[in-house]
């Protein structure tokens, strides 16, 4: 006997057969499609962190330790010096790279087939860019557009209450021996600008550059933010610093006070270190 079946019955399967075969499809899509990245700049993985991928990364520097999920990815190296063969042996999809000490290692890979995107930023309005870029690429596009839309908001909130205070002068010391600083071209600078802050040397000929402790002293920086591994009483002990105002009122930060990574690197926590020197900056109006 030829059993009858329903036709509703029959819609009902084939509903599941498709249903089936769409959940299949894209779990195989999304295998085929995961990406193996290596990081070799601090500041794109915690970017990438940041927007939930680190499940993407199978190489980084030793640098790249923040937050401390990254500490879990396979190191290939330092910053200055890359491990050339073992990224190779990775075989990832992609490399960040950032400028300065990486263009070197950044062409032996292209010259290997890999594919490398260097992210140097060096304005404060770059970081919400980078986060989107990086975010293309990364198929992260949604949650990259979020998260720069929030900082660019942030930033933009910070600099409009930064332009109604006081503007004191402000010395960063980011090496001793030569004494170097930052001008306003650099992410630094920037961010010091932008935060209130009257960089003394703004217009350096380059980012990061050797500076005169006469200079220094003529200039009377209100606040040094000291980034060169020296003392309180070894800036004090200086030669004619003592009366610079920030040494006499005791207005330098150390890296205890404010974090470097929230000021020199380019990511999220950016907000958090903008936020820090408003803070300081127009307390020193209170003086």
């Amino acid at each position: 006997m030829i059993m009858k079946i329903k036709k509703s019955d029959l819609c009902l399967c084939l509903v599941v057969v498709l249903l089936i075969l769409l959940f299949s499809c894209k779990k195989q899509e999304q295998v085929s499609n995961g990406l193996k990245i290596v990081v070799l700049s601090p500041e794109v993985g915690e970017i990438i962190a940041s927007l939930g991928a680190t499940d993407l990364l199978v190489g980084r520097t030793q640098e790249c330790d923040y937050p401390e999920e990254l500490l879990k990815v396979p190191v290939v190296g330092n910053f200055g010096a890359i491990n050339r063969e073992k990224v190779i042996a990775l075989k990832p999809d992609l490399v960040f790279t950032s400028a300065l000490e990486q263009d070197a290692i950044a062409q032996e890979l292209q010259k290997v087939g890999i594919k490398v995107q260097q992210i140097y930023p060096k304005k404060l309005d770059d970081l919400p860019v980078i986060i989107r870029q990086i975010g293309d690429l990364i198929g992260k596009g949604q949650e990259a557009s979020a998260l720069s839309d929030s900082i660019a908001t942030a930033i933009a909130e910070v600099r409009i209450k930064s332009a109604n205070i006081f503007h004191p002068r402000v010395y960063v010391e980011i090496y001793r021996n030569p004494l170097m600083s930052v001008s306003d071209e650099s992410f630094v600078g920037d961010v010091i600008e932008s935060a209130g802050g009257d960089n003394i040397f703004s217009k350096l000929e380059r980012d990061y550059a050797r500076v005169d402790p006469e200079d220094v002293i003529l200039a009377k920086p209100d606040i040094i933010i000291c980034y060169s591994q020296d003392t309180l009483e070894g800036i004090s002990s200086r030669k004619g610093w003592s009366n610079i105002p920030a040494v006499k009122n005791k207005r330098i930060y150390f890296e205890k006070d404010i974090n470097p990574d929230l000021i020199q690197q380019a990511t999220p926590r950016t907000v958090q270190g903008l936020r820090l020197l408003y803070a300081i900056f127009s307390e020193q109006m209170k003086k």
